[in-house]
């Protein structure tokens, strides 16, 4: 049992220190072992702490109390209803009251972390997560699954992928010592496997991606088979695969119709557009993520990063009223209160504006001073590679070679980070 563990939350909770919790009963330095986990009190000592607390614990707990508490896990696992999450959660913190197994406990209080990120509370996700980092030491190995992988949740969540990924992997090394159920194996396989695909590290995308698949075609989970397909495609066409490529954005495609998973079929016509500017065809890829930009119903995000791409193109063939008339587009969706969260994308179509109206001033301090600073600051070497690059030309057709070698520079370093990652 993790007694130290609950005794230390609880103590917490209270704003109580330990000399505080100690005094009269144990000394300091025997109530810290304790919360630590180096040492087992005798029965005693745990009912004079518990009784002070104003708790009970003992290992005790009916089937009927562990049926709700793994229907919430469950639920949190497989819903994306956020008024049925919050509605069973008010079930669980009334049974919890009642519940005094300390692993049980921990095990909610380790899966409040994935509740808080389910309804949109990122930061109280982040208050969970510092709240049992002191107790985390004590964890066994189905908690310390949970807390790497909901830790991972959250690191992905707010885009923070290399610690998302070290936390994943952490996870999976726990699933062969487990008794997992095949859809929450199923599940950390794909977050793997969409976490190792923003890496581009394409090979252990592609080994997890076709794990989870696997799983999800015997569960009869059609919208994740579609996402799974959506990651093999991505993985094909890194790697210049490109029939593969397609033959996977279709399979994604037809799933997500049979289930009219209208986002997931949105995020093929986007993929499908990418991998046609690969193969040099223009007009097939504007076509595809035309569907993404003029469905109003899609993500902002999705809308934008297909118009940009096709600003992109637009410029690239020097078809400059077209590419104004986009930009145009792209500067009426964002506005000052959602502008920092789409900064990439305002930054990109205001390059673009600026190189077509040969605003030379305003476009070397947007890169220098604000696009390509960001992009540092966000380790997003794939766009720092092509706007470095970008500025980079720009001081050498300006016979600024001193200029132009230090982004040349910065293209080979962002190049090499972004392959290795």
């Amino acid at each position: 049992m993790n007694i130290g563990a609950i005794i230390k939350l609880n103590r917490i909770n209270q704003n109580l220190t330990q000399e505080e919790l100690a005094d009269g009963i144990i000394s300091i330095s025997y109530l810290s072992k304790i919360e630590n986990g180096k040492i087992e009190p005798n029965e005693e000592v745990i009912k004079l702490l518990c009784r002070k607390l104003g708790i009970q614990i003992n290992n005790q707990i009916d089937d009927s109390t562990k049926v709700i508490c793994n229907e919430w896990f469950h639920l949190l696992l497989t819903s994306s209803n956020i008024e049925e999450i919050k509605q069973k959660y008010k079930e669980i913190n009334e049974v919890s009251k009642t519940i005094h197994d300390s692993e049980l406990q921990l095990l909610i209080k380790i899966h409040m972390i994935r509740y808080y990120l389910k309804i949109g509370e990122t930061t109280k996700a982040l208050e969970q997560i510092n709240n049992l980092k002191d107790v985390s030491g004590t964890f066994n190995n189905l908690q310390k699954y949970y807390w790497y992988k909901f830790n991972g949740n959250y690191y992905s969540i707010v885009e923070e992928e290399n610690e998302a990924l070290q936390k994943y992997v952490l996870s999976e090394d726990f699933i062969p010592h487990l008794d997992l159920p095949e859809d929450e194996i199923a599940d950390i396989l794909y977050s793997l496997a969409v976490t190792y695909s923003k890496h581009r590290l394409t090979s252990e995308a592609q080994s997890h991606a076709n794990k989870a698949l696997e799983y999800y075609r015997q569960m009869y989970n059609f919208s994740r088979c579609a996402e799974c397909h959506i990651i093999l495609g991505i993985c094909y066409r890194r790697i210049n695969n490109h029939q593969k490529a397609i033959k996977n954005y279709q399979l994604a495609k037809q799933l997500a119709e049979s289930t009219n998973n209208q986002r997931l079929i949105q995020l093929t016509h986007l993929n499908m557009g990418y991998l046609y500017f690969v193969q040099g065809n223009p007009n097939l890829a504007i076509k595809h993520l035309d569907i993404i930009v003029n469905a109003e119903e899609s993500p902002l995000i999705d809308r934008l990063s297909a118009l940009t791409s096709i600003i992109g193109e637009y410029f690239k063939s020097k078809n400059y009223t077209e590419a104004k008339r986009r930009i145009q587009k792209g500067l009426s969706w964002i506005n000052p209160e959602n502008k920092n969260k789409y900064l990439s994308f305002y930054y990109e179509i205001l390059t673009h504006l600026y190189l077509i109206d040969n605003e030379d001033e305003k476009f070397v301090n947007l890169l220098e001073n604000k696009f390509i600073p960001y992009l540092k600051e966000q380790k997003d070497y794939a766009k720092l590679t092509e706007y470095a690059e970008i500025l980079g030309r720009y001081y050498e057709d300006k016979h600024k070679y001193k200029n132009a070698a230090i982004y040349y520079k910065l293209v080979n370093f962002s190049y090499k980070q972004f392959v290795q990652i």
